[in-house]
């Protein structure tokens, strides 16, 4: 067919177009007759097709046969019988009708046919010899290398007893067979071709970028002729097996665990039996005479079955991970743990600013909710995290401290970006699930005002807005790089860190000001300067801690701890997969609250009490006589400054379980104007000494008269031994037991026997007959070893460092 936008023009003429080739032509007839062939020549075709009786040539088969019936009906059946080969290949005798076939099938005697990265020829493994077929390879090795490859013809009745032979073939020659493609039905049946596994050309999957093992590839880079070929019919299999095997020997280390044991350790791994019980158990079965590959078995193969058969992938509910994601969501809605979800390339009509690719999800279980309802009005601590899945996901966590002061999970937000706006919608979903509006006294973030804009949009203004204390001295840190000068860094960092640590506001507010001034004054520190205004100079009721004095809380220490423990021990250190994320947050939402209850019913030592504990053991290295008795309270000195402290009592009673029970005073009776007390809302060593200092106060001022005294009569303590019985008498009781226990033991031996004998009765399998022979096994050396230990002479025991040798 012509190309309709095609424009044809006269040579000669120069001026008319022409839209087909044919009225060119006809142009050309009649202004150039003697120029038609020149300016418009027929156009050629390639010819197929040749009529014998008029010569006429068509560039397709079909068209000669309709010419035939158009011009030459009666002469069909003779010259349109045989089909027309004009093109014949010079390196072989195929014939061609068609060009495009003629051309493709020229390439072949031009190079060699290559797929992805394999040629189709077959090298030779002993030499540089290559070939395409199988059978002059074959040749080439009897004709070469003296090697006669031998094959035999089997047949069994069925596929599956095919199936076995194959496996104790490949157990007896230590070899493998695979499947070089599949099943191929022909007029014999269907024919199934197994290759020896090691046969063929090592082509890498990765990148390059780990080595391969010590004993290398499996492959030979070259052809091996064992294989089998097995062809079945009306259940009947007709096997051809070459069992000679070339280039290379048959061994363990690169044969495959087959698919039999493969299904036993997985079904282990299944009834939860661990790993190494599972690994002793196959080194336990072998013998000197025979050693199979599982006896090769490693960890690292355990690992790969449990993987591979989806046993360490609880959480993973579909290889899909939408798909497992979404199943996950729709359990979870189930229980109420889904507070709100969005996936990603979906619209949500309610929140239009959401985006097409963002993702959202709100986890609080019933537990959590309770404890925010409780714990909500005291301390609000919120920070994000990323790395707990390969999206760049943050996993965004809202925690409370319980009346143990120890940090629990309330709620959890997994979402593609964390700014106002998705905190907004985390905080008004929060707020819709809880049954009292959540108005904490401190609100603790890092040094992004995201969370703390959107908790003033849902929630309103808490007491206290603090910074997390880690979260500013490491952006001071990231940011000291500005200066120029080391030493000038070094400075400035002292300088911020004696603001940060000021507790009085008037001599900060001071020292604010002059710090400013020396910045300003210095060029090299002009940029951090910048930087601190812009940050931290108009916020400093939120990082100093003069402002925040006694508000309970410092530092989000809580928050990144857990953070690390879901990352590191629940994940691994490995971030993957979001279904795995989800299901490690709810497994340590579910431990918390384990570890919750058993805090409360059993009195586990959370961290408040080994900090407590270990500043009562410091204030007993502190002189209490240097206590000073004031109105207020106390006044205590410091050790190692010439700085007081004043210790105020702000409570006679208190029901908080963070008692100190040496100074019988809980963690809320007193406060101290030390930092370790003010800020850090610890029970000082001040606080603990003050108590001392009171206690023996108290124990001096007892009456005597309060005091009894006890007279301890010397000879009511000893104890008389009445020699009621002879010598003889002792020695006939002391027989008398010992015939006792001798006739008890025939009873337990007889007894004993009888049981062993019935077990034994019991077996029916040679496994089971296995293993009670093990159980046996080391019961004559045990006693053999009983009977010598017990006949060395009685060596008086001694205490002795549990480093040393055992006496012989």
């Amino acid at each position: 067919m012509e190309d309709k936008t095609q424009i044809f023009l006269c040579g000669i003429c120069k001026g008319p177009s022409f839209s087909t080739r044919f009225s060119l032509r006809a142009h050309v007839k009649k202004f150039h007759p003697g120029k038609v062939e020149e300016l418009v020549p027929k156009k050629t075709y390639n010819i197929s097709a040749v009529c014998d009786k008029c010569n006429k040539a068509f560039s397709q088969y079909s068209s000669m046969r309709q010419h035939v019936r158009n011009f030459h009906p009666d002469e069909i059946e003779v010259l349109s019988k045989y089909k027309c080969y004009p093109y014949k290949c010079p390196e072989c005798p195929k014939q061609f009708s068609g060009v495009t076939n003629f051309n493709a099938h020229k390439k072949i005697h031009q190079t060699k046919i290559v797929t992805g990265n394999r040629s189709n020829q077959l090298k030779c493994p002993l030499c540089k010899y290559e070939d395409n077929l199988k059978s002059k390879l074959i040749h080439h090795f009897e004709e070469n290398h003296q090697i006669v490859v031998k094959s035999e013809n089997m047949q069994f009745d069925s596929e599956e007893q095919f199936d076995i032979w194959k496996l104790e073939e490949e157990k007896s020659t230590k070899s493998c067979f695979i499947k070089k493609r599949g099943a191929k039905t022909t007029l014999n049946g269907t024919k199934t071709t197994y290759v020896c596994h090691r046969s063929g050309k090592y082509i890498s999957k990765g990148k390059g970028e780990r080595n391969l093992k010590c004993q290398g590839s499996n492959k030979i880079n070259a052809f091996c002729p064992a294989g089998m070929s097995m062809t079945q019919k009306a259940n009947i299999c007709s096997v051809d097996y070459i069992k000679t095997h070339v280039g290379h020997q048959n061994d363990l280390a690169h044969l495959f665990l087959s698919y039999e044991d493969k299904q036993k350790i997985a079904s282990k791994i299944a009834e939860n039996i661990p790993l190494s019980v599972i690994l002793d158990e196959v080194r336990d079965s072998t013998s000197t005479t025979k050693t199979d590959r599982i006896h090769l078995l490693t960890k690292k193969d355990l690992f790969n079955i449990k993987q591979t058969n989806n046993l360490n992938a609880r959480p993973v509910r579909h290889r899909n991970e939408a798909i497992s994601v979404q199943t996950w969501v729709d359990e979870l809605q189930k229980s109420n743990c889904v507070v709100f979800y969005k996936a990603q390339d979906e619209l949500c009509e309610g929140y239009p600013h959401l985006k097409s690719q963002d993702f959202l999800l709100i986890l609080m279980t019933d537990g959590q909710k309770e404890m925010l309802n409780k714990f909500g009005r005291d301390c609000i601590c919120i920070d994000g995290t990323f790395g707990s899945n390969c999206y760049g996901f943050d996993l965004v966590t809202l925690l409370v401290l319980d009346d143990m002061r120890e940090g629990f999970p309330c709620s959890f937000l997994i979402s593609s970006r964390t700014d106002a706006e998705v905190m907004s919608i985390f905080f008004y979903f929060i707020g819709q699930s809880l049954e009292t509006q959540v108005s904490p006294k401190v609100f603790m973030s890092d040094t992004s005002e995201s969370f703390f804009k959107a908790w003033l949009r849902v929630m309103g203004p808490p007491k206290y807005r603090l910074f997390c204390t880690w979260h500013v001295e490491r952006a001071w840190k990231e940011n000291l790089t500005k200066i120029t000068s080391k030493e000038t860094e070094v400075l400035v960092h002292q300088q911020l860190r004696t603001l940060l640590e000021e507790t009085d506001k008037q001599a900060f507010s001071v020292m604010l000001n002059t710090f400013l001034n020396s910045l300003s004054e210095n060029e090299s520190t002009l940029d951090f300067l910048n930087y601190f205004k812009a940050n931290f100079a108009n916020k400093a009721e939120a990082w100093a801690n003069c402002y925040r004095l006694h508000t309970g809380l410092d530092t989000n220490i809580h928050i990144e701890r857990m953070h690390h423990t879901i990352k590191n021990i629940y994940l691994n250190g490995k971030h993957k997969r979001l279904d795995k994320a989800i299901n490690a947050v709810l497994k340590f939402v579910r431990d918390q609250l384990f570890d919750r209850l058993i805090t409360v019913q059993k009195g586990k030592l959370c961290g408040k009490l080994r900090e407590l504990k270990s500043r009562h053991q410091a204030s007993q290295k502190l002189n209490s006589n240097l206590v000073m008795k004031i109105e207020t309270g106390w006044q205590v000195p410091s050790n190692t400054t010439q700085e007081l402290y004043f210790v105020e009592q702000r409570k006679l009673h208190c029901n908080c379980k963070i008692i100190c029970q040496e100074c019988d005073a809980c963690l809320h009776q007193y406060s101290c104007t030390c930092i370790d007390s003010s800020v850090r809302y610890n029970m000082c060593k001040h606080i603990h000494l003050v108590c001392t200092h009171e206690k023996h106060l108290l124990d001096e001022n007892c009456t005597l008269n309060d005091i009894q005294e006890m007279d301890i009569d010397q000879a009511d303590d000893t104890v008389v031994i009445q020699e009621s019985t002879c010598e003889n008498e002792i020695e006939d009781l002391v027989s008398k037991e010992n015939r006792r226990d001798i006739s008890k033991l025939d009873q337990d031996k007889l007894y004993l026997k009888h049981w062993v004998c019935a077990q034994i009765d019991r077996v029916s399998t040679v496994p089971e007959f296995i293993k009670v022979k093990d159980i046996i096994a080391p019961v004559e050396a045990a006693l053999n070893t009983i009977k010598v230990y017990n006949s060395r002479p009685c060596k008086k025991t001694r205490k002795s460092p549990h480093n040393k040798n055992i006496d012989e």
